[in-house]
């Protein structure tokens, strides 16, 4: 039963932790901003088939055999696609880059306020609705 009350806080966990990762190296590539050579990097969510599958399974019904919040989720580091070098190699855009930041930031900040309202939520039920 627990593993049923925590399954919603710890797939926004996973979000938390993508978006954390996310930023430390979206930072990163601002510390690059006067490397020469430099190429920005990002990082990449890939959730495979099975991850998907137990998804799609949850939303339809939390009922169903295998269905949870254990999504198989896989991140790696990847080149920005949609860097241009400049003159010296160095294809980090500051402006491009502050953006990515601020976005992420964003998606973080509504993840972290969904799982203090569960958290909230379940304080409640623990304090018989008080």
């Amino acid at each position: 039963m627990s593993s049923t009350l925590l399954a919603g806080i710890d797939t926004l966990r996973a979000g938390l932790d993508y978006h954390l990762a996310r930023h430390n190296l979206l930072t990163s590539n601002l510390s690059h901003v006067d490397t020469p050579g430099f190429r920005p990097l990002d990082l990449e969510r890939r959730v495979p088939f099975a991850g998907a599958l137990h998804t799609a399974m949850t939303a339809t019904n939390a009922g169903h055999i295998g269905a949870s919040a254990n999504r198989a989720e896989q991140t790696r580091v990847i080149p920005d696609p949609a860097s241009v070098p400049g003159a010296d190699g160095n294809a980090v855009n500051l402006d491009r880059e502050a953006v990515k930041i601020a976005s992420n930031n964003i998606h973080y900040d509504a993840i972290a306020s969904l799982v203090a309202d569960q958290l909230t939520g379940l304080t409640w039920a623990a304090n018989d609705g008080r």
